[in-house]
């Protein structure tokens, strides 16, 4: 495996160039060497030149090649004489005989031209490098050339030496050189290698590391600058985080839910009331990612809507139903009343003009939808009630200023139907109003401390006159062995036990029993309400405490109620923070319970103020 890391790539590099810079250095010291010995021979030579010169100018007429031998021999320099027409006349060095004609020699060509001559070639009788000077001489009548020649034997020896000595000089220093750049490099690598780790670690996502680096200057910016940065990111990061806390704790707290999907409608996230919505489930919002919105909502409606949003990056709309895991008119079909409506708004995410997904926005508008029904109902019920008595009225007050009102029989007879309906007009306004009152927001009727028994014998006065029409029974039971009061506004409780009573009456048949049982505990008060009658479908249990509501609509209006009793007595029971429930069965009769706080929730929810109260009060002291 290859090493890269940087210390030995700078190692490496580092005697490359201290390599390359060594033979370089030598290559030229050798050169200069060479050149200056070559230099420094010349001028020998011609110094040599000048002396022999010199030495035979003292006599002319005569050559004494013994002294030039000898000045030859002591030199170690090879001395010759040329004559004009390149012949040896003498040698220090060879016989003159086995010597060729030297006439185009350079350096004799060169001196004979200009004085002096230099040149260095290999001599064609030595077969070595020699170094020739050649001084031209005048009044000779033997020679006009003096020659002398040396060897680089010589040279190439002092070469060797100098070069042992420049390479062991080269050695030492090269040895230091290395050391000093190890030393070097590793005082940049250290550094360098602490970064690494540490910059590993914030590869890790631990970006609480820091580098401590103090040198060199540039390596301890680098590290600085890290370190800010690690910083830096580490807040904005926290920073992210809180933010995508806030904005998922915010999602998950809203009662609409959230989908965003992709251009390929597949889920990409969702909040908690989304999965509540489309799952009825409490599961957690991943379970919808990564999911396809067909395979969550089979609703071509639905699938349509989002395609044409994606097209056209316009805001769709659309009502949709659901039960269970069902949608659309099936969800209709099978859940009946129990389907839910969600109203879904879809609206693009465009970035750079181009849509890359969609968010839809689903809210629950099931509540709404019944409360518009109620409403719808509401107004068709009462214009349906006011009609009868006042088409009545309108009839009979028209047929007595017709003159029937001379007709003493007519006129008393027209004149109770009259009052009857006037009467019943009097009881839909005041039930109408009483329910308007406690649906009045902080409706807190007056509570006082009242006797079970009061509330009993106030009841059964109020059902007196019905219950001997009836010819009917009304059979109370009360257990309440401490005789424990309860905190209510007795006039309330009385009309919905009232209520209650007359409507078991009515329902039943004449000359039958009604029971009331009252319990009573240190903190809870239930009141039954049973009766042998028709009894309720199960279909209408969940809409009889609706305003106008009747199951049996003829026999109602017969016996001359008004379809209101039953949805006084709920709000009745809620303002006192009970409830109410029903228990029924068809041709055997129903049992009404109303179930309150005895102490009319009032000293509950004084202990939880007295508790936040001493809480924060202990809060306090302890800081």
């Amino acid at each position: 495996m290859r090493d890269n890391k940087i210390r030995t790539r700078l190692m490496i590099l580092t005697l490359a160039i201290l390599l390359l810079s060594a033979l370089g250095s030598m290559a030229l010291a050798n050169q200069a060497f060479n050149t200056t010995m070559r230099k420094s021979t010349f001028r020998d030579l011609e110094a040599d030149a000048l002396y022999v010169a010199k030495l035979l100018a003292d006599y002319p007429e005569t050559t004494d090649t013994q002294a030039l031998s000898a000045f030859a021999q002591a030199t170690e320099v090879r001395v010759s004489l040329v004559a004009q027409d390149g012949t040896v006349v003498f040698d220090s060095g060879f016989d003159i005989n086995n010597l060729d004609n030297h006439a185009f020699r350079p350096e004799i060509v060169q001196a004979l031209e200009t004085g002096k001559g230099s040149a260095e070639r290999k001599s064609s009788t030595q077969e070595a490098p020699v170094l020739y000077h050649a001084l031209r001489v005048e009044g000779n009548k033997d020679f006009n050339i003096i020659r002398l020649a040396t060897t680089l034997s010589q040279l190439e020896s002092y070469s060797e030496i100098y070069q042992q000595l420049f390479l062991g000089g080269l050695a030492t220093l090269l040895i230091l050189t290395v050391l000093v750049t190890i030393l070097s490099i590793r005082r940049i690598t250290q550094p360098l290698e602490q970064i690494h780790a540490v910059v590993e670690q914030y590869s890790n996502g631990n970006l609480a590391a820091r580098s401590a680096v103090d040198s060199p200057q540039e390596i301890a910016e680098l590290s600085r600058t890290m370190n800010t940065m690690a910083l830096q990111l580490q807040t904005q990061i926290a920073d992210i985080e809180a933010r995508r806390e806030q904005y998922s704790t915010i999602l998950n707290s809203m009662t609409e839910g959230i989908l965003y999907l992709d251009s390929q409608l597949i889920i990409q996230d969702a909040n908690h009331a989304a999965v509540l919505l489309l799952k009825g489930e409490d599961q957690s919002p991943d379970a919808l990612k990564q999911m396809r919105l067909a395979q969550l909502i089979s609703s071509n409606e639905l699938l349509s809507a989002c395609t044409r949003t994606l097209q056209e990056a316009r805001m769709q709309t659309l009502e949709l139903s659901r039960f269970g895991h069902l949608f659309g008119e099936t969800a209709i079909l099978v859940g009946r009343r129990k389907a839910s409506s969600l109203r879904m708004a879809i609206n693009p995410v465009l970035k750079e003009g181009v849509t890359t997904g969609l968010v839809i926005t689903i809210n629950d508008i099931t509540e709404l939808k019944r409360l518009e029904n109620i409403r719808k109902e509401f107004v068709a019920n009462v214009s349906h009630e006011l009609k009868t008595p006042i088409t009545a009225i309108a009839g009979f007050s028209g047929t007595l200023l017709e003159g029937a009102m001379h007709d003493p029989e007519a006129n008393q007879r027209f004149l109770h139907i009259i009052n009857r309906q006037v009467v019943l007009m009097q009881r839909i306004v005041e039930d109408l109003l009483l329910l308007s009152s406690l649906e009045q927001q902080n409706a807190s009727p007056v509570k006082t401390w009242t006797a079970i028994s009061q509330i009993v014998e106030e009841t059964l006065e109020a059902c007196r006159f019905r219950s001997e029409e009836r010819e009917s029974t009304i059979e109370v039971e009360i257990r309440n062995p401490q005789e424990l009061e309860m905190l209510v506004n007795g006039m309330l409780i009385v009309q919905a036990l009232a209520n209650l009573i007359i409507n078991a009456i009515t329902y039943s048949e004449p000359r039958s029993r009604v029971k009331l049982i009252i319990e009573v505990n240190d903190s809870q008060v239930w009141m039954h309400v049973s009766d042998t009658g028709c009894g309720i479908p199960n279909d209408a249990l969940e809409r009889i405490f609706e305003r106008f509501y009747r199951v049996d609509k003829a026999r109602s209006r017969r016996q001359g109620g008004t379809g209101l009793g039953l949805s006084i007595v709920k709000h009745i029971v809620q303002v006192h923070g009970g409830t109410v429930s029903v228990v029924s069965e068809e041709g055997v009769g129903s049992t009404f319970t109303i179930t309150l706080p005895r102490d009319g929730g009032e000293l509950s929810e004084i202990q939880k103020k007295s508790s936040r109260l001493f809480d924060r009060k202990a809060l306090k002291g302890s800081l």
